[in-house]
Formats: C-alpha cells, sequence, structure tokens
C-alpha cells in the first residue's frame, strides 16, 4: 500500500516525463490505467472490504468506475445504433458491424487525447513550502501556558526489531516508565509525580470553576487512544488480526496508567481506554491488560480498567454507547454530517486525556495528531467526516480539528495531552520508518511530548515530521491557524449559538538554526527538550540451561548481561511459576550469574529474566522455555516394564543383540 501511495503523490512527474512524450497516443493511457485501477481495487478490496476506506482504493476506484462507466455508455450506443442497423440494412453486412465498430472505437480511444486529458487533470499537485519560523500566533494555554515538553531516551526501543514493532523484547517498559515520569515533572516544573499531577488537575479544575483542587476520588478519567489501522473486516472481527502498522502503544499506554493508579490513585474502575471508531486487537489488548503477555503464567495488572472500541465483541471489551450530545460542525461540504454523535464514555468523563501518534497522514501529504485523534471521539463513521477534513486543508477554511478542540466535552475537558513518538511514520499513517535527522540519526523517534496546550503540541509533533522530510502540505497547519485564531462567528460545537471567540493555543514553527535540545528554537511555545542519554541500560541479558526436565529436579541456570558503562549488573528472574521474583547479584559486567531452581508441577514455562545497573536503570526482559513434560513418568513406567521383560526372556536379549 505505501508504495501505491508513493505512485500517488508522484503521478504528476510521471505525467510530464512520460506523457509528455506520448502525446499522440494519450489515449492508450486511459485504458491501461482503468484496468490496472480496476484489477488493483478487485484483488484488494475483494478479500478485506473495507480497505475500500484507504485513500489509494478511493483513488482506484473513482477512475475504474470512471472506467466501466465509458465502456457502459459507449457499448450500450453501440447495440442501440446495432438494433437500429440491423432493420435496415441486408444480414450478411450486419455481421461484419459489430468487428467494425470495435476496431473503429479502441482506434480511437487509444488515439485520442480526450480521455487521458480527462484522468491527467484531475491529479493534484503537492506544492513543497518553506515554513517561517519564530512567528507565533494565538495565546498560549496551560498551567505553564503554551509549555511543550519533548522527551527522548534511544534505550527505548531496539534499533533493530525482531518480529513486529509492538513485540515487548523491541519495547522497553522500564525505559518507557522513565520517559512519562520526566515528561510531567518537566511540564509541571517539579522533581515529583504526584506534585505534578496536583499542579496540572488544580490549575484544570480551577480553570472549570471546580476551585484549586486536585484530583478527587471516584471521578472518571477517558483516555483516547489512537487505532486507526484496526478497522479491516476479517481478521479484526474476531480481533486475531496482527500487522506491523503503527497503533497505539500499550507499553506507552501502560505507563501512563501506572502513573494514574499507582501516583494519583485513581481507581481502575475509574479509568476508560477506548477508541470509539475502531476494535481494539488482542495483540494491544493482551499487553496491556496482562503484566507481561505472552507469558506461561498470565497474571492481570489492569483488569479492572474499562476498555472500549466500535464493536465490543471481544472479551473484556464493550462497545462505546452513544449519548445525546453531539459536536455541530461548522461546515458540510457534502451536505451529508452537519453533527457527530459523542459517545457516553467522554461525555461521563470527568477529565479526557488525549493520545495522539506522531504521524504523517496520506490525505493529501497531511498529517495525524492530536487534533486528528479526536475523529475517534464520536459514534458514526469518521469516513463521512472527511470532505469537511479535505476542505479544511485549504488554508483559510474551517476545519474540524477546531470544532473537536473547541467542544466542551472533547478539548474542554482534555487535562493532558500526551503525544507517542517511539515509532514514527514518514510516509503515510501506518508503515513506521526511522529518522534520519540529529539526534536520532538513523535510529527510531524514540520521543514523547506533553502539554496542556493541543495546538502548541501538534506544533512541535509537525515541526518535527517536516523537517525530518515528510513533506506536508501547506494546508494541513491550516488546523492550527484555525485554531490559534478562529474565523469569528464561524465555530459553534455545542450548537447552542454561542461560537468560539478566543484562542486555543498558540502556534508557531521552530527556528532549524538553533540546537534542536535550546528552548530558544521557539519564542511563543514554551518549548523543553529533556534527553534522557546519560546512563545507558545493560544489554539484554542471555540465559542458558536445561530446556528439558521433569518436575522435582533442581537445574541451574547461568545469565550474562554486560553495562555500557562497565557498571555492576543485578540480575532479577521470573521462573513462570508460582515462585516470586527472585533477584540475584550484583555481579560484574560481562561476568556470569548463576542460580537453580525446582518446578513442581509437569508444564512449559518461561523465564524471563533483565539485568539491572547500580543506578536502577534495566534492560528489556529475556526470556528461555523450559518443558516439563507431562510424559516423563509413563515414559519411566514403560521403560521398567520392558527392561524386566529382557531380563526375564532371554531370547529378547539375544534378538536386542
Amino acid at each position: 500500500m505505501a508504495e501505491f501511495l508513493d505512485i500517488k503523490f508522484s503521478m504528476h512527474r510521471f505525467k510530464r516525463k512520460i506523457l509528455h512524450n506520448m502525446k499522440n497516443i494519450k489515449g492508450i493511457w486511459f485504458h491501461l490505467v482503468g484496468i490496472a485501477c480496476l484489477i488493483w481495487f478487485l484483488i484488494r478490496v475483494l478479500p478485506k472490504p473495507d480497505r475500500i476506506r484507504y485513500p489509494c482504493q478511493q483513488m482506484a476506484l473513482g477512475l475504474a468506475l470512471g472506467y466501466i462507466t465509458f465502456w457502459g455508455v459507449l457499448w450500450s450506443s453501440v447495440f442501440f445504433g446495432l438494433r437500429l442497423w440491423v432493420k435496415h440494412v441486408r444480414y450478411k453486412t450486419v455481421a461484419y458491424v459489430p468487428v467494425l465498430l470495435v476496431a473503429c472505437i479502441l482506434i480511437f480511444s487509444v488515439t485520442s487525447n480526450v480521455y487521458a486529458d480527462v484522468f491527467i487533470n484531475k491529479k493534484e499537485k503537492v506544492e513543497i513550502w518553506t515554513l517561517t519560523a519564530k512567528d507565533p500566533i494565538g495565546v498560549p494555554t496551560g498551567a505553564n501556558p503554551g509549555r511543550v515538553v519533548w522527551v527522548w531516551d534511544p534505550n527505548a526501543t531496539e534499533e533493530e526489531l525482531t518480529g513486529y514493532w509492538w513485540y515487548a523484547e523491541n519495547n522497553n517498559q522500564y525505559v518507557l516508565d522513565n520517559m512519562v515520569s520526566y515528561g510531567l515533572q518537566n511540564l509541571a516544573g517539579t522533581d515529583d509525580d504526584l506534585e505534578a499531577w496536583d499542579f496540572l488537575f488544580k490549575y484544570f479544575n480551577e480553570q472549570h470553576g471546580k476551585g484549586n483542587i486536585s484530583y478527587q476520588a471516584g471521578e472518571k478519567i477517558a483516555i483516547k487512544i489512537n487505532l486507526n489501522n484496526c478497522w479491516q473486516t476479517g481478521g479484526y472481527r474476531d480481533y486475531k488480526a496482527e500487522d506491523n502498522e503503527r497503533d497505539a502503544s500499550p507499553y506507552v499506554v501502560k505507563s501512563l496508567l501506572k502513573q494514574l493508579i499507582y501516583v494519583v490513585g485513581v481507581n481502575q474502575s475509574d479509568i476508560t481506554i477506548f477508541d470509539a471508531s475502531r476494535p481494539m486487537a488482542n495483540w494491544f489488548y493482551n499487553r496491556l491488560y496482562y503484566e507481561y503477555y505472552p507469558d506461561s503464567t498470565l497474571i492481570p495488572e489492569f483488569p479492572d480498567v474499562n476498555y472500549v472500541d466500535s464493536m465490543g465483541l471481544a472479551s473484556g471489551r464493550g462497545k462505546a454507547a452513544a449519548s445525546d450530545v453531539r459536536v455541530y460542525l461548522a461546515e458540510d461540504p457534502e451536505g451529508t454530517c452537519k453533527y457527530r454523535t459523542l459517545p457516553t464514555v467522554v461525555t461521563e468523563a470527568d477529565y479526557l486525556i488525549n493520545m495522539p501518534i506522531m504521524k504523517r497522514h496520506p490525505i493529501q501529504n497531511g498529517v495525524t495528531l492530536s487534533g486528528k485523534n479526536f475523529f475517534g471521539t464520536f459514534i458514526e463513521d469518521v469516513f463521512e467526516v472527511h470532505p469537511y477534513h479535505e476542505s479544511g486543508l485549504i488554508m483559510g477554511n474551517p476545519t474540524i480539528q477546531t470544532d473537536l478542540f473547541a467542544h466542551e466535552h472533547l478539548g474542554g475537558k482534555t487535562i493532558l495531552y500526551l503525544g507517542d513518538g517511539i515509532f514514527s511514520t514518514k510516509i503515510d499513517h501506518a508503515t513506521i520508518a526511522k529518522f534520519n535527522m540529529y539526534p536520532f540519526n538513523g535510529d527510531w523517534a524514540n520521543s514523547l511530548f506533553f502539554s496542556q496546550d493541543p495546538v502548541a503540541i501538534d506544533s512541535v509533533m509537525y515541526d518535527f515530521l517536516y523537517t525530518e522530510g515528510t513533506n506536508p502540505i501547506e494546508g494541513s497547519q491550516n488546523y492550527l491557524h484555525q485554531s490559534a485564531e478562529p474565523i469569528l462567528n464561524e465555530y459553534d460545537p455545542e450548537g447552542d449559538g454561542e461560537y468560539l471567540d478566543h484562542s486555543l493555543g498558540v502556534h508557531e514553527h521552530w527556528d532549524t538554526s538553533v540546537d534542536i535540545f535550546s528552548f530558544e528554537r521557539y519564542i511563543g511555545i514554551d518549548f523543553r527538550a529533556v534527553p534522557i542519554t546519560d546512563n545507558s541500560p545493560p544489554d539484554k541479558p542471555t540465559i542458558t540451561g536445561e530446556v528439558n526436565g521433569k518436575p522435582n529436579t533442581e537445574y541451574e541456570y547461568k545469565f550474562v548481561s554486560t553495562d555500557p558503562e562497565g557498571d555492576n549488573i543485578t540480575y532479577c528472574i521470573k521462573w513462570g511459576d508460582d515462585a516470586e521474583e527472585v533477584c540475584i547479584g550484583p555481579y560484574p559486567s560481562g561476568a556470569e550469574a548463576s542460580t537453580t531452581h525446582t518446578w513442581s508441577e509437569k508444564g512449559n514455562y518461561i523465564i524471563k529474566a533483565k539485568a539491572r545497573d547500580v543506578n536502577g536503570t534495566e534492560s528489556n526482559w529475556a526470556t528461555l522455555s523450559v518443558s516439563m513434560p507431562k510424559n516423563k513418568l509413563s515414559n519411566m513406567i514403560l521403560f521398567k516394564i520392558f527392561k524386566n521383560l529382557f531380563y526375564r526372556f532371554e531370547f529378547l536379549v539375544n534378538l536386542a543383540d
């Protein structure tokens, strides 16, 4: 699909270089493109019908329908004329007419310029533009107005992935937990997690007329995640589909849940994780629900958290239910969706947390950040608002993102925007890619962003994508202009006659001549860069020992890891049974550590071990599968029976010899 999108956005170059030299036979491209689009549409959409929503399939469908319509109109005219011809001429003459007509039509359409010109002139051009740095518009918002914290730690992920990006071995949960902690502290300007949350909640509640109070027990928090690519029929109908497309990270969400539950003290049952427009696939749900997944002993970590998606067909996941609250849209280009209906998970929440992913979007080289992440907060089909979204890509037009930012139950309830740039995308909204700009230098982006200003945080993530060379069109920032300086008497998202008359945040582009870690990169946005690179975690340890044994027998296992700084290492081990985690050490970096364990029951187990240096920095978990076969005892009994038979009957011994 990514390759097809590249073709889509570079067709104007193809036209200039190739068709210009073949203008006398332009018509042949009409047939080639029509047939190709028809075939492409059939082989992609028939297996998974919901692919019809892909931008590439929308384009292919339009061209294929145009091609079919051309032949339908043409042949209906031909056969109508043929019927008249039959009535007036002799039979022998009529027999040759279809052949002559087909030949004439093909020759005409292949050599004609008309059909090719119709196709070519519909192609859109993506114009490269240069942003203007340090020219802020709008009014900063938040407890620390306009503050955006960027946390970067290259140890958050493995540089070379094993399997899908969302496998546990590719993501360092310990590092991600620290990144979220540092992000919150720097957003609030404190060195304590609880103080940071209190600072954010008190500001939010005071702004909403509740007084200078922090979070109160029983208040509900809804977390909007981005599962945009989890929507195909077939595999996602049973929630079992797996792919490498970029959706919400269960590990980043888990880091946030740990903060809310273990630091703030929010009851799990008062938290809901949701995307009202997509099913929540098993690969995401299981890795969030359980402490560690997959594992021989699955231990639930967040069993009482509410999980809500568009279908509610899988275990532990409920379906988003419609409320009577609507978002009224400023414009309706095609007259099909004047409003959107919010789910009860949104309307009944006291606070929202918006967790976008730093991604480019294929629709006219746009971006998908905090504003577009709100698209999954209403009941109706997201696809129906695309005409409005596309019209909003023209500078000066109203934008649906502004409607959503301004609504009292969406942007109005959002206490925190947490942007996930751990794995980012560059060519579309699905394909992860490494970043080449400094300081990433060919590694994953490994970044998280924190703010209470929706316009400011999207402006910063936008600049990362733009500077990396993803080439978003100028109009893709229109929603940031509209939200910073909204058109008067245009946005009334509650439909109560009260139009948006104030700025929703500050929009600005950075100055690339200033060091990326400097707060002086912006002048309107309060930019705080937090690089965490002083202490690297130890390497993931190797585990060696018996993998096929028997119960009630003691086995020795050895563990080895090295620390980049040469620090001593402690090994923490989980045996996969009911035994508690054990930590041994410290040992010198690179030195072999060993310990023993006995499994009391038959079965298969997964040994997990991680290395921890003297600073508390931890490696990813290493695993080793071991088996205590269930047939060990029966095999021993059979062996003894045959052994006794051999020695009772000497002729069997002779046969064996």
